[in-house]
Formats: structure tokens, C-alpha cells, sequence
């Protein structure tokens, strides 16, 4: 009798516990506030294919003008409603990262060819006829053999067809890391962006493997080359600038090169917070169908270190902010050098800094934390075309939910469907 008792007792608590794993879900909806959008200028329509991602905190310390959060949940937050991480189900979590609508959105439409994929967008690309998923085996880098190969699947939304192939990748022996970065189908062949680093040297490489898919091989590796500054031991930072989207097709990358000071290093035991000055920046365009890279025409006044820069399609953006007034000029990919520029102000209620900025199809997004709370936050949609705002309003918690002193929300990305 003493035998079953005790099973009945492990089976409980078997039982309870995996009760609670499945039910957390249920106990930690109103556990952390809710999140709004209130419009105070424009169409509120503008946000019904806005998805923002950050993260809130009811523990916030601030110290010499710095904001430290702690206890962070991640959350997703649209129009209707805001999603914390820890309330997805057990199923939601074993789906493909549940934070990227693009993945969802192909997981929901492809359900069996998706299936076991990688979780991040920059491994498939899309178009009317094919979707096609590439990732990168480096399992025996650093082994006696030292290969890496893509594993590639594409399938034929017509016939539902999948082929599979395996293609080995052709590498320098001191490559230690590989990332990938894009791929594309142009003219129905595959092209598969990747930045590699090395053992013996802090330089990293961005090559553009043109491949063969039905003899499974690389028909064409393309190192790309940037002009470098001649300066003893002068570092230059490369940056892939194109946005990641499946089903973005894209004649050219833009490149953005960086050429950052040689290393002092005894102002860096001088001085706690020492990090080498930007000397320089330049831009580089890679054309696929021409396999060429070349540098881009930036007009003097907007090639400043104090500029950002972002890419949507065929434009260059370039923006900062000056006080409470953001700039914005455009540079074409045709190589003339020709610019517009756009001025405007942040609204009233906003503290002078980005916190989330993006472009796309000729709209500027732009989120900036209210002056007058750690939660609240001014959303900005302005056309580019028109010179018009679209959207103005705020990002605030809920009526019910009272905003304390050291709560904190951070946006950190957003993707527009």
C-alpha cells in the first residue's frame, strides 16, 4: 500500500507540474501592463502593418544621466494589443521565432517546407515562383578537414516542388567564422552573401558566392574589395546597410566602410572610456548582375561621422539629429551624386534622441521617448514623397495601469508588413 502511495504522490506532482509549465502563459497575462497607441495628428491607419519589439521593466536605475534596465520582458506591441514573451504558449514557443511576423507569415503559407528552418529572415528569400532557404554548416571549421558547406532548400510554389542541395564553400584555413548575410535569386540563380572572419587577423570579408545549382557548386566566389586608408595600423569596420526581407528583391548592396583611428593604447590606460575616433567613412555599392563594387558619390556636407545611414531599395538615407530637428537626405544608387533633403521637428512632447528610426517605401518611422515619462513614447510617420506628417501620437500604458517612477519600456525594432 506504502508502494502506491508513493506513486500517486510522483505521479501529482508530475502532473502539477507540468500543469504549471503549460499554464504560465494564463498566470502571466496581467501580470505587466498593457501598452497603447493614442493618435494625437494623422491617420491611425498608418499603424495597422506596424509590429514594434522591446522590452519592459518595472526596475529602472538611472546614474550620471544613464539608464540601466533591469528585470527586462521582451514584448511585441501593435494597435490591438501587447504581447509579452513570457505569454506565448508552450506550441507558440516551438514555432518559429513568434516576434517575426515575416517568419510567421511564411511559417502560416508554407507550413511543411518551413518546417525545422532556422529562426532568422536573412536565411530565405522569396518571389512569386520560388521560396528558397539557404544556412550555413560550419560544424568543421577548426577540424583536420576545416569545410563549411550551404545547405540549401527551394521550393517551386507551383509544382510544391522541393529540391535539395549541398554545395560545398570555398574557404581561406585560417577562416574560423561564418556568417551569412543575404541571399537573392536573380535571373533564376542563387546568390548567397556571407562576412567571414580569421583566426589571424581582425579583418573580416564579405564575399558574394554566385552558385550552380545543378552541378551543386560555386561558379563565382566575389571578394569584395573596399578602398582602405593607408595610415599605420588604421582599422576599418565594414557594415551591410540593406535591410533584411524575404521577399525583397535587390540589384545592389550598399556597403558602409568606416576607417577608425589606429589603437592609442596609453590614452587608453589614461582614460577609462578611451575608444579610437572615426576618421572617415566612405560608401560602396555592390551590382549583382554586373558583379562590380564601386564607390558611392556622397555629397561633402552629408558624409559627417555624426550621420546615420540607412537603405530602402535603390536609396541611400542619411539622417541625424540637430536639437529637435531631424535631417534627411537622399542619395541615389546610380553613382550621379544626386540629393534630396528633408527637414523636421520632433514633436513637442519628445526628448531630443532616437530611440527606434526606420525607412521604408519612402516612409520615415521615428520613435523618441517622451520627456515626461519612462514609458511613454512619441511615434512619428512622415512621407517623404509629400513632406507630410502621416502619424503623430504616443505609445502609453493603459487607463488602469499606473506608471511608476522606475518602470521602463525600450523599442528596439519594428517591422512594417
Amino acid at each position: 500500500m506504502k508502494r502506491y502511495w508513493k506513486l500517486t504522490t510522483i505521479s501529482l506532482i508530475a502532473i502539477l507540474t507540468i500543469a504549471t509549465f503549460y499554464l504560465q502563459p494564463v498566470f502571466a497575462k496581467g501580470q505587466y501592463p498593457e501598452f497603447t497607441f493614442k493618435t494625437t495628428k494623422g491617420d491611425s491607419a498608418e499603424l495597422k502593418q506596424l509590429t514594434l519589439y522591446g522590452g519592459y521593466s518595472p526596475s529602472v536605475y538611472n546614474s550620471l544621466g544613464n539608464t540601466f534596465i533591469y528585470r527586462e520582458e521582451q514584448l511585441s506591441l501593435t494597435e490591438k494589443e501587447t504581447h509579452y514573451d513570457n505569454q506565448y504558449s508552450y506550441f507558440e514557443n516551438l514555432a518559429i521565432n513568434p516576434f517575426d511576423s515575416q517568419l510567421q507569415k511564411l511559417q502560416k503559407e508554407h507550413k511543411k517546407f518551413m518546417r525545422a528552418k532556422g529562426s532568422d529572415i536573412r536565411n530565405f528569400f522569396e518571389d512569386d515562383t520560388f521560396l528558397a532557404y539557404t544556412a550555413i554548416d560550419d560544424s568543421q571549421l577548426g577540424t583536420p578537414s576545416n569545410k563549411a558547406v550551404f545547405n540549401i532548400q527551394i521550393l517551386n510554389k507551383t509544382s510544391e516542388k522541393v529540391l535539395t542541395y549541398t554545395i560545398d564553400i570555398p574557404l581561406k584555413d585560417n577562416t574560423d567564422y561564418l556568417y551569412l548575410e543575404k541571399i537573392q535569386i536573380i535571373d533564376s540563380a542563387l546568390k548567397v552573401v556571407t562576412r567571414s572572419s580569421f583566426s589571424n587577423s581582425a579583418k573580416e570579408e564579405y564575399h558574394v558566392y554566385h552558385l550552380d545549382l545543378g552541378n551543386q557548386k560555386v561558379i563565382k566566389d566575389d571578394l569584395l574589395s573596399f578602398e582602405t586608408k593607408k595610415l599605420d595600423n588604421e582599422q576599418s569596420n565594414v557594415m551591410l546597410l540593406n535591410d533584411s526581407q524575404s521577399d525583397q528583391l535587390e540589384d545592389e548592396l550598399i556597403f558602409e566602410v568606416d576607417y577608425i583611428e589606429p589603437f592609442d593604447e596609453k590614452r587608453a590606460e589614461e582614460e577609462p572610456d578611451y575608444y579610437p575616433d572615426t576618421t572617415g567613412r566612405k560608401f560602396f555599392v555592390y551590382n549583382f548582375k554586373d558583379q562590380t563594387t564601386q564607390p558611392l558619390l556622397i555629397p561633402t556636407e552629408s558624409n559627417s561621422t555624426d550621420i546615420s545611414a540607412v537603405v530602402d531599395r535603390s536609396t541611400l538615407y542619411l539622417y541625424r539629429l540637430i536639437n529637435q530637428t531631424i535631417e534627411v537626405s537622399t542619395v541615389f544608387l546610380d553613382g550621379s551624386g544626386k540629393s534630396e533633403n528633408y527637414a523636421f521637428e520632433l514633436p513637442s512632447g519628445s526628448k531630443p534622441q532616437f530611440e527606434w528610426m526606420k525607412i521604408q517605401a519612402e516612409k520615415f518611422y521615428l520613435i523618441t521617448p517622451a520627456k515626461d515619462s519612462q514609458t511613454k513614447k512619441e511615434l512619428m510617420i512622415y512621407d517623404l514623397n509629400s513632406s507630410n506628417i502621416l502619424y503623430e501620437g504616443v505609445i502609453e500604458k493603459t487607463a488602469g495601469n499606473k506608471d511608476q517612477t522606475t518602470d521602463g519600456l525600450y523599442i528596439y525594432d519594428g517591422i512594417i508588413n
